[in-house]
C-alpha cells in the first residue's frame, strides 16, 4: 500500500443527525436474518425475486444500506434495477441497528465473510447471481469466486485489493481499533475513513457528500464492532490469482469489472490485480473526475459502464445503452422523463 495522506478535520456533532434514521423504500424491500456459521446476518433483499439475482457485499465502516442504497436509486431511473433482484449482505454486527456482539465473538476471517455469502446463496437457493463488491466487500468476492466460479455469472468490483495488510495501512488500523474499543468514534478514525473512502484529495470531492459521511462515520452505533471487522481485514491474506493459472496460482475464471475512481487511494491496487486477471474475460473502468466513493459521486459513469459490461455478455442484448443514458442525463439536468421505457425491452 502506497503512502498515506490524511487530512484532519474538526470533529464536530451534528445535532440533528440520528442513527435511527430509515431510508424509503418501495413496497417490494423484505429484510431477513440468515443463520451461517458466525450467528445471524441481516439481509435485505430489494427486487423480485423470480428475476436475476445479484449479491452485494459493502466496504469497511459501510453497512448495505450505506453503500449501495443512492447507487441503486439513481439506477432505478433508468428501470436498470427492475431486472435484478438485489440481495444486500450486511457484515456481521455492521449494520446501523445491530446490537454490540459479545467480547468473545469469534469474528469471521475474510475466508469466513466468503463462507457467508456461500450460505447466504444457498440460503435463497440461488443458482448463479452477479457479485458486486466495494473495497473489503470486493476481497469477499474475488474469494468467493475462487471457491465457487460456477454460481457466479460475473464480478462487478470496485477499489479491489488482493495483497495482504501493508506496514503503513496496518499501522493506521491498528490505531483505529485502538480508539473504537477505548474511546469509540473519535476524529482520527473518521479522518480515516474518509481517506479509505474518498482518496487522497477531498478539496476535489463534492463538499455535500462529504458532509454526509463525515456525520455518518461520526455516529456510526456500534464501534467495537467496526472494529472485529478492521481486525479481519488487516490480518487477511494474499491472494495469489494469476492470469494464467497453474503454478504461478489460480485463476479467476469469471467475466470481471474492475470500477475505480480517478481520486482513489486504491487505484495501483485494482491495476494489479487486473493485471492478474485474463483480458479476455474483464474490463478496468477509471471513471474520471471522481473521488474513491464512484458509487455515489459518477452514479451516471457507474450505471453506464455496469449496462455495457453485461451486454457484452450477452444480457439484455435489445438495451439501447445510449438512449438511456442521454435520458438519465436530461432526468438528471431537470427535465421531466415520462418514458423511459421507450429504451428498454423487458426481457426478464
Amino acid at each position: 500500500m502506497a503512502g498515506i495522506e490524511l487530512e484532519t478535520y474538526p470533529f464536530a456533532k451534528d445535532d440533528h443527525y440520528s442513527t435511527n434514521c430509515e431510508p424509503t423504500h418501495g413496497a417490494d424491500l423484505t429484510e431477513e436474518r440468515v443463520g451461517t456459521a458466525f450467528g445471524n446476518v441481516k439481509v435485505s433483499i430489494y427486487g423480485d425475486r423470480a428475476k436475476k439475482a445479484m449479491i452485494t457485499f459493502h466496504d469497511l465502516g459501510l453497512d448495505s444500506e450505506s453503500n449501495f442504497q443512492n447507487f441503486f436509486q439513481f439506477a432505478s431511473i433508468a428501470e436498470f434495477t427492475d431486472k435484478f433482484c438485489v440481495y444486500n449482505i450486511n457484515a456481521p454486527g455492521q449494520e446501523m441497528d445491530a446490537s454490540p456482539l459479545p467480547e468473545n465473538y469469534q469474528y469471521p476471517s475474510m475466508e469466513g465473510l466468503a463462507k457467508i455469502v456461500e450460505t447466504v446463496a444457498d440460503h435463497f437457493k440461488l443458482k448463479s447471481f452477479f457479485g458486486f463488491g466495494v473495497g473489503l466487500g470486493a476481497n469477499v468476492f474475488v474469494r468467493y469466486a475462487l471457491l465457487n466460479p460456477n454460481k457466479l455469472d460475473a464480478l462487478i468490483l470496485v477499489n479491489c485489493v488482493h495483497t495482504k495488510c501493508g506496514w503503513i495501512e496496518w499501522g493506521y488500523e491498528k490505531m483505529n481499533m485502538r480508539h473504537l474499543r477505548a474511546y469509540g468514534m473519535t476524529s482520527f478514525v473518521a479522518d480515516y475513513l474518509m481517506w479509505h473512502h474518498f482518496g487522497r484529495r477531498l478539496d476535489e470531492c463534492t463538499s455535500d457528500i462529504l458532509r454526509q459521511y463525515r456525520v455518518y462515520f461520526q455516529h456510526l452505533p456500534n464501534p467495537t464492532n467496526l472494529a472485529m471487522l478492521i481486525e479481519s481485514y488487516i490480518n487477511r491474506t494474499p491472494i495469489n490469482i494469476s492470469r494464467e493459472g497453474g503454478a504461478a496460482g489460480p485463476q479467476i475464471k469469471v467475466p470481471t469489472l474492475q470500477i475505480v475512481g480517478a481520486g482513489s487511494a486504491f487505484i495501483n491496487e485494482t491495476v494489479e490485480v487486473n493485471a492478474r486477471l485474463d483480458p479476455a474475460k474483464s474490463d478496468w473502468v477509471k471513471i474520471s473526475d471522481s473521488c474513491g466513493l464512484v458509487l455515489d459521486d459518477r452514479p451516471e459513469a457507474v450505471t453506464e459502464a455496469l449496462m455495457l459490461f453485461l451486454q457484452g455478455l450477452g444480457y439484455f442484448p435489445t438495451m439501447n445503452v445510449p438512449k438511456l443514458m442521454k435520458q438519465l442525463h436530461e432526468t438528471q439536468s431537470g427535465s421531466f422523463i415520462t418514458n423511459t421505457e421507450q429504451a428498454l425491452v423487458d426481457e426478464c
